[in-house]
């Protein structure tokens, strides 16, 4: 279904036809069979949400999603507006690439998208997935909450207090919330308030919140493909925080990870409501918001696979992203990309960015483990 959509994305966005690898499933699923799961998927309105408008809202979404399949089935690329943002909505839906939400780390076992992928969540659990969830924490400025918050970040040294994000989470702390923060170097001191919550699930009123004192700027750091998107920050309790919850494993500049030879990936973040274009006769941020419940901004795991090798983007001209497409959304900026069947269940690349549908990208450790080991991230 991800790679159906990708061709729909292309015939919407000339830009991203120029990072897609050229490939699109040879016999996508009938548009009826595809439809079928999506239905079943969104059989049940979310809890807090009008009934009457969700089924409007459901409606709307199969209406145009049909069509829209319909018209790649016979090989058409050519969607309209609203037809394109039915598809992005049917990839967080349909349950190939499913965005799960996390309760004290754990997946709900009644959650419509769990059925196909029962097998790796049972295994992910049972390798202690929920121990690595609690290292991951959103990022926010002073009163921040699943609303008002910056991006993702994922603690990788107890001791010295240090959590791995992006270089342009960091920034824009600075330009959308106006975090004051004073550079010497490589360095920048948080004059301001910025802070991360290692808890931010929907099913909790905890927090667990420390203040974000110091950021390391790696060599040749950029936002995006404009350099190395990454940054480590060092953080320090509040009067009321509690332990720090243990790291995630040393992080891997396994070559294999780059390669796409191990394939199997996950990603745990704080994805935001996704920014859909509006439609010519539907408001689609309307319908995504009635049909999920508006649960964004918090906790979640998402699974994927390995999709582009390094170089594959037009503006890698450093070579330091690999794809993949897991489903993720502005706001899962900075969440670590986990070989999460693996034993070690190692952290390879470091999202930072994508588009529904088309690919996701994120900073490869193989290729830039030299310049993250000099600001602290331990391999």
């Amino acid at each position: 279904m991800a790679k159906l959509l990708a061709a729909g994305a292309r015939a919407r966005d000339a830009q991203a036809e120029s990072m897609m690898d050229g490939g699109v499933a040879a016999a996508p699923a009938p548009a009826g069979q595809t439809l079928d799961v999506v239905e079943q998927a969104l059989s049940t309105p979310p809890d807090d949400v009008d009934e009457t408008q969700w089924r409007a809202a459901r409606e709307q979404l199969l209406t145009h999603a049909h069509n829209g399949l319909v018209k790649l089935q016979r090989g058409d690329l050519q969607l309209d507006a609203d037809e394109g943002c039915a598809m992005e909505a049917v990839i967080i839906s349909d349950g190939s690439r499913p965005s799960f939400l996390l309760c004290d780390g754990e997946i709900d076992p009644k959650d419509p998208s769990i059925e196909t992928w029962a097998g790796n969540i049972a295994a992910a659990q049972a390798l202690g997935i929920a121990k690595l969830a609690a290292a991951v924490g959103r990022i926010q400025p002073k009163n921040g909450h699943a609303s008002r918050y910056v991006g993702t970040g994922t603690l990788i040294d107890r001791d010295a207090g240090l959590i791995l994000t992006n270089y342009h989470v960091i920034e824009q702390a600075q330009q959308n919330y106006g975090v004051a923060m004073t550079r010497n170097g490589d360095r920048l001191s948080v004059d301001g308030w910025l802070e991360i919550d290692f808890v931010g699930e929907s099913c909790s009123l905890r927090t667990h919140r420390f203040r974000i004192v110091e950021v390391a700027l790696p060599q040749g750091y950029g936002s995006t493909f404009h350099g190395i998107d990454a940054a480590v920050a060092r953080i320090e309790p509040l009067p009321d925080s509690p332990a720090l919850p243990d790291p995630v494993p040393l992080l891997s500049a396994d070559a294999a990870y780059a390669t796409g030879a191990i394939s199997s990936l996950a990603l745990i973040g704080f994805p935001a409501r996704p920014s859909l274009q509006d439609g010519k006769d539907v408001d689609w941020s309307f319908v995504m918001r009635v049909l999920f419940g508006n649960r964004f901004g918090v906790k979640r795991l998402a699974p994927g696979q390995f999709t582009l090798p390094l170089g594959s983007h037009a503006l890698d001209q450093g070579r330091r992203a690999i794809g993949h497409d897991a489903t993720t959304f502005g706001g899962a900026s900075g969440s670590l990309l986990m070989s999460w069947l693996d034993d070690r269940t190692p952290s390879f690349a470091l999202h930072f960015g994508g588009a529904t549908g088309v690919s996701n990208y994120a900073l490869s450790f193989a290729a830039e483990r030299n310049a993250l080991s000099a600001i602290g991230a331990r391999f």
